[in-house]
Order: C-alpha cells, then sequence, then structure tokens
C-alpha cells in the first residue's frame, strides 16, 4: 500500500499525454493488386507519406507548432486492411500524442486531411483531370477542322478518368480523428512499476534504520 501511494505520489506531478487517433484507407490500384511484392511496397510507402513533411509541414505550420516536434510526437502503423469487399488496401492509423486531447484531435484530424491531398496531388487523377479541362477550353475556340479531333481527345481523357475512379489508387478518412480514452503517459502501468520501485526503497531503508538499531542495542 505504502508503495503505491508512493507510486501515485510520484506520478502525479508529471504532464499527461493522451493519444489522437484516425484511421486512413489507402486502396492500392487494380494494376498493382495483382503483384502482392509491389502492394505490401505500395503500402509500406505510405506510412513514409503520412509522417513526410510533405504533410506534417502544412499542418505544423497552421498550428504555429515546429515540425520536427510534430514528427515526433506522430506514428503511424498499417493496422489492417479494408476487407474482403475493398480492392487489395491498407488502413493506416495514425496517433498524435499531446498533453490536450482537443489539440490531438485538430492535429490527426488536420493530417488525415493533408494527407488525402497529397496523395491526390500524386495520383494520376490530377493530371488527366487538368489535361480534360484544357481540351475542353480548346474545344470551345475549335474550328470545325479540329473539332472532331479534339472531341475524340475529351472523350479519350474522361474514358481514363472514369477507369481511374473505379480502378486507380484511392485514399479515403475510415475513422475520423478521436481521443483515446486512457492517457499515454504516466498509464497505470508505469504507475504500478514506479510504485513497486518506491516499495522496495522503502524496505531496504526501513531494513537498514532496523539493522542499525538492533547493533546499537
Amino acid at each position: 500500500m505504502l508503495g503505491t501511494a508512493a507510486g501515485m505520489a510520484v506520478t502525479l506531478p508529471m504532464q499527461s499525454l493522451y493519444a489522437a487517433r484516425t484511421q486512413l484507407l489507402y486502396q492500392v490500384s487494380a494494376e498493382d493488386a495483382s503483384d502482392n511484392l509491389k502492394t505490401n511496397r505500395d503500402l509500406s510507402t505510405q506510412l513514409v507519406v503520412v509522417t513526410s513533411r510533405a504533410v506534417l509541414g502544412p499542418v505544423a505550420d497552421a498550428n504555429g507548432i515546429s515540425v520536427d516536434d510534430l514528427t515526433k510526437d506522430t506514428k503511424a502503423t498499417l493496422v489492417g486492411d479494408g476487407g474482403p469487399d475493398v480492392q487489395p488496401s491498407g488502413v493506416i492509423q495514425v496517433d498524435v500524442i499531446h498533453p490536450v486531447r482537443e489539440t490531438g484531435v485538430q492535429l490527426a484530424d488536420a493530417i488525415g486531411k493533408q494527407y488525402l491531398k497529397v496523395v491526390q496531388a500524386g495520383s494520376p487523377t490530377t493530371y488527366l483531370q487538368g489535361q480534360l479541362d484544357d481540351a475542353k477550353k480548346q474545344l470551345t475556340t475549335a474550328t470545325a477542322a479540329t473539332s472532331a479531333g479534339i472531341q475524340a481527345r475529351v472523350m479519350s481523357l474522361q474514358g481514363q478518368l472514369d477507369t481511374e475512379a473505379i480502378a486507380g489508387t484511392q485514399a479515403s478518412i475510415l475513422t475520423p480523428a478521436y481521443s483515446v480514452t486512457d492517457r499515454v503517459f504516466p498509464n497505470p502501468a508505469f504507475t504500478a512499476a514506479t510504485g513497486a520501485l518506491c516499495g522496495i526503497v522503502l524496505a531496504a531503508l526501513v531494513a537498514i534504520w532496523l539493522s542499525r538499531r538492533w547493533t546499537r542495542s
């Protein structure tokens, strides 16, 4: 009992840390889905992307914090797949450690949204959409001689976009950001270990004190 009380007394002044969590779903393109090695490489790459400066940098700047500190407090892990009804995919769990629950949730939410922007910017969809928009603009000023060719290009680009939407790489937020109930630090195990250590130290001190009393007697 005394050791437990001592452990609580030691950990009580320590700053509590909480985990904010969001889960992201990354679907591998149909083209890569048949290659397990490439699928695993794609999913491993996404863990790097989530914690890259391209994702964390804008979030850190928007919240007035150091990108190095945010990187240190952010962890991304692959925790499963999207289920049997989803083409080869991975569920990426992102945890942000912060002393304020609400702030942690805001950061985790922002990281998830910035990650989607980065994935979208690097996907063929963005390039194809830009090409389609340009072709449509050209079509509005096309002459009779060039109209048919531009119209064919518009139809072709639209078809590629539709295919990419169905079979291409996709990312989405599977679980919106939330605060994990139990605090990360100090946790019950740490408190118990600290209490046990304090108990051992106290027992040793009592034993020394009693030994000296018996020696003097």
